[in-house]
């Protein structure tokens, strides 16, 4: 009898622990998360707005390796840089769609304004499409253009560098 009570306590308490949480996702508008297979852009949490326009090719943002990214680009090593969260927008001629303009944030001393353009091929795909961002006259940073969401970083010789087990050297494009 008493193994019967306990049962049904327990029964009733979760019971009511499944009525609250679902009662809480009614009222605050929680959703499941849907499996989709299409590629589509991420929302993308920031304080300022994502450029938008005839101008703007696309605004690209991911998480990088830090040390493995700073050494390739030749900005010297920091030990204690874990991963770097960093991005680009890419701006075109609105009419022409020709390359003009990128701005570029959390690529240290790369950090800023510069000319990029349109190259063909890498080591290993002479069709790739290449995105040459111009950091100065000796340094460039490459960018494979894996479809129109997404942008892989490749090393000074346009070859895949390879991420870890938590960051990658892969750009997505953000959305308001």
């Amino acid at each position: 009898m008493i193994i019967a009570i306990l049962i049904n306590k327990f029964r009733m308490k979760n019971i009511i622990s499944c009525i609250i949480i679902c009662i809480s996702m009614m009222l605050t508008g929680a959703k499941a998360q849907v499996l989709s297979t299409s590629n589509q852009p991420s929302q993308t949490s920031s304080r300022s707005r994502i450029a938008a326009g005839p101008s703007v090719y696309g605004v690209f943002a991911g998480r990088t390796p830090c040390r493995e990214f700073m050494k390739d680009l030749n900005m010297g090593e920091r030990m204690e840089c874990a991963k770097r969260k960093m991005g680009i927008t890419l701006y075109q001629d609105s009419i022409t769609h020709d390359p003009t303009t990128y701005e570029t944030w959390g690529m240290g001393k790369w950090t800023g304004i510069g000319k990029w353009k349109i190259l063909k091929g890498t080591p290993t795909d002479p069709q790739a499409t290449i995105f040459q961002i111009i950091l100065d006259e000796k340094t460039s940073l490459f960018l494979l253009k894996g479809d129109e969401n997404v942008l892989f970083i490749l090393d000074h010789h346009k070859d895949f560098l390879v991420g870890n087990a938590e960051y990658s050297y892969t750009l997505n494009r953000a959305r308001n």
